[in-house]
């Protein structure tokens, strides 16, 4: 027999030793439903034992071409039927495959990796097969859910969070979502992390948080760890929050601990301030508690009720002789511990800022040298006092003003013409005419330059001199003829780009350029030897770039400018040795709304002129073909484009003001490698200053 007919005829054995091992074996599903059945399978193929568990079962199994195998299935002993379909689920499993049911009894055998991805019935209840199941998400989030519940899952199943549900989208075994579903009830619990509000009675909510803060600054990094706390100083209690309810325990008991009077006589306390300025608060506070006590009283001098809305609830001050004279902490503390109530407002001696004040019971003195407040008030109207210095004691916004000033000029200029002289009868005693023309000023005309050659001015000058003639003493050069052509072209491109950094509602300043000093007076004084001395007053004036500009940050995040700007230079002349010299000046005075980072542009001047002179002699000048030779054109064109652009940029934060300072110091340094010189053999190496390596880090 060949050797392929032999094993065809057993492989057909085999299937039918098989099929006869099933069918005995399922043999008492023939006589009763409810009959104990033996599951025995020995390396059977995957199709056959599913064909046996569908007549046993009554579904229906769809197998994937890939799904192939032996299965090994023994009972000891009958098992009930309704278990047969699970046990040949739980072989599958650890085959990899799985079974995905659908309608009708239809039952399809997959890879377990492409099981997730067929139509799997949603909250269905079948153990083995795989199924979907949607799971709303109360009282947590569904993200941090699903990272707790997400390695219980098989690696071929899957897990989804929807947020805009806050649920869970599990597809996965029936038996293993059933698992995890458990596990989610457990999880998905109220937190702890509530916030909860402590009303204090004596101390300041303020003071207490920045307590609180310190004493469990070393927290662990874990979230759980964590405890937050925050002042409400409109109903002085103290918000807290964390999820470690021991630590949240702690917390409170320590604020109950700290919530009592003050043990210290006269109430001193002080506050350091982190941004605003000391001398600047405790103005605001004097203005405020004035005005407090002076409507603590009617016109009559009687005192209001004590129901009234009052900061103070009583105008107490201390006498003015307890003012301490100079700023010392030691003096402030001794001014407050003999101060006394008296029944009307009394300020200090001091004006200045530094000077200490009392009004209502309350005595407040700021300390320059360490930017603090120094309070001696009854612990309510420090709690009121201390809420308004937590509002005024914030950083304040800064603004970059970048200013560019751009100016271009264009002049051009055209000279032509045609001098003549005849001027030998100058040489010659004898009555004798001459004449000729002359135009232009020195330096153009001919008999200047006649007289003085080397005066001749710019441009091309082609004249016939005819020797020289001798006047007396002084000698002249006999120029017949002189023709001048000249044209001139000037174009100018001038960009100033001066940059301001202030803070919010402060006045800054740039001005760069030249101090030059003007002749204001002279005089002559005479002494009584006759000799004269001379004394002239000079005053010296900014000529060259100023920039004044106060920022004011709106609420709505626009920028209102007041600006002066100034842009001027000294006309070159003669009269500025002597100091008589004239200035161009461009003023621009302006308050404008501008928005965070927009470039504006805030005036301008559009400047053009045009001038055509000519000088000629009557009747000749004009005459065809030969009137250039009477004449002397001038043309002159100027053209001036000048406009000034701002952008302010709010920096809010250090790292806002970081990143622009470093970028700054980037681009200069390139700009110091640019001018760089090259190396050159016969001259030696030169090394230029440079910035240090690396841009500061603001912090």
């Amino acid at each position: 027999m060949p050797p392929s007919a032999f094993r065809l005829c057993h492989a057909l054995a085999v299937s039918l030793r098989a099929w006869a091992l099933a069918l005995l074996l399922l043999a008492p599903v023939a006589t009763s439903a409810q009959s104990p059945v033996t599951l025995n399978f020995v390396d059977a193929d995957i199709d056959v034992v599913a064909k046996a568990i569908g007549e046993l079962t009554g579904k229906t199994f769809v197998l994937d071409p890939r799904v192939k195998g032996k299965i090994n299935i023994q009972s000891a002993r009958g098992i009930s039927p309704a278990l047969a379909y699970p046990t040949f689920l739980a072989a599958l499993r650890m085959n990899g495959f799985a079974a995905v049911e659908g309608a009708g009894n239809i039952v399809r055998l997959v890879p377990e990796v492409d099981a997730k991805t067929l139509p799997a019935p949603v909250g269905g209840s079948a153990t083995g097969a795989v199924i979907t199941r949607v799971i709303p998400i109360i009282n947590q989030g569904a993200a941090q859910i699903a990272n707790a519940v997400r390695p219980l899952i098989s690696a071929n199943s899957a897990v989804v969070v929807y947020p805009p549900g806050n649920a869970l989208i599990l597809s996965d075994y029936g038996d293993n979502i059933r698992r995890v579903e458990a596990m989610i009830e457990r999880l998905d619990v109220p937190t702890v992390s509530a916030p909860e509000l402590i009303t204090l009675s004596h101390a300041s909510a303020v003071d207490m948080v920045a307590t609180l803060s310190r004493m469990f600054a070393d927290a662990g990094t874990e979230p759980r760890e964590r405890i937050v706390f925050a002042a409400d100083a409109r109903s002085n209690a103290v918000i807290l929050r964390s999820d470690d309810a021991q630590r949240l325990a702690r917390a409170k008991a320590l604020i109950e601990q700290l919530d009592r009077p003050s043990a210290a006589p006269g109430n001193l306390r002080i506050v350091y301030l982190k941004h605003a300025d000391a001398a600047q608060v405790a103005q605001t506070l004097r203005r405020v508690l004035g005005a407090e006590a002076a409507s603590g009283s009617n016109g009559n001098g009687s005192s209001m009720s004590s129901s009234s809305s009052s900061l103070l609830p009583a105008p107490t001050v201390a006498p003015a002789a307890s003012a301490p004279a100079s700023p010392s902490l030691a003096a402030a503390a001794a001014a407050f511990a003999g101060a006394q109530p008296v029944p009307a407002l009394t300020t200090s001696a001091h004006t200045g800022p530094q000077a200490a004040f009392s009004a209502g019971g309350a005595t407040v003195y700021p300390d320059p040298t360490i930017n603090a407040l120094v309070i001696s008030a009854p612990t309510a109207i420090y709690n009121n006092l201390r809420a308004v210095i937590e509002q005024l004691d914030v950083r304040r916004a800064q603004v970059f003003v970048e200013a560019l000033i751009v100016e271009v000029q264009a002049d051009r200029a055209a000279e032509f013409g045609i001098q003549w002289q005849a001027l030998d009868a100058l040489a010659k005693s004898a009555t004798q005419g001459f004449g000729g023309t002359n135009f232009g000023a020195a330096g153009q005309n001919i008999l200047g330059i006649a007289t003085d050659p080397p005066s001749v001015g710019r441009g091309l000058n082609v004249g016939i001199v005819r020797g020289a003639l001798t006047i007396g003493k002084t000698q002249i050069t006999n120029l017949g003829l002189l023709a001048r052509a000249l044209q001139n072209d000037l174009q100018a491109n001038v960009l100033s780009m001066p940059t301001l950094l202030t803070l919010d509602n402060e006045e800054a300043r740039f001005s760069g350029g030249q101090n030059v000093p003007f002749l204001t007076g002279q005089y002559a004084q005479t002494g009584g030897s006759n000799s004269v001395t001379p004394f002239q007053t000079i005053e010296r004036r900014d000529v060259g770039l100023t920039l004044k500009v106060r920022p004011l940050i709106t609420e709505g995040g626009s920028i209102r400018l007041q600006l002066y700007q100034e842009v001027s230079n000294i006309v070159e002349s003669a009269a500025v040795a002597v100091g008589l010299a004239n200035i161009n000046k461009r003023v621009l005075e302006s308050t404008v709304l501008v928005e965070d980072g927009q470039i504006v542009v805030l005036g301008g001047l559009l400047q053009e002129g045009y001038t055509n002179a000519e000088d000629k002699v009557p009747l000749l000048g004009d005459a065809p073909l030969v009137g250039s030779l009477f004449r002397y054109d001038t043309r002159k064109r100027q053209k001036t484009n000048l406009m000034i652009f701002l952008r302010p940029t709010v920096l809010r934060n250090a790292a806002q003001l970081g990143a622009l300072s470093n970028e700054r110091y980037r681009l200069l340094g390139l700009e110091q490698e640019a001018i760089t010189p090259e190396s050159r053999p016969p001259l030696p190496p030169v090394q230029l200053p440079a910035l240090p390596l690396g841009a500061p880090v603001s912090r």
